[in-house]
């Protein structure tokens, strides 16, 4: 499932748990971007990369769930 913009900005607004989560997934987002602009990585800051990436992964499961139940509460309306 892919968050459409429409729902990640309404989630962003209402639900501070996601918007909590996806300010943070924005940020490993943007630390990813500056160290990959760097060209070349030490070992240290290769590991450092997988674990963001890793953090990343695990936030936006986390923002999935709770879209799912957006999801869910939005059908048990209609």
């Amino acid at each position: 499932m892919q968050l459409t913009q429409q729902v990640r900005e309404y989630l962003a607004k209402t639900d501070s748990d996601f918007r909590r989560l996806y300010e943070k997934h924005q940020e490993f987002e943007q630390e990813l971007d500056a160290l990959a602009k760097k060209g070349f990585l030490s070992a240290d800051e290769e590991l450092h990369v997988a674990e963001v990436k890793k953090k990343k992964l695990t936030i936006k499961d986390q923002m999935m769930v709770i879209a799912k139940r957006y999801e869910h509460q939005i059908k048990d309306v209609q």
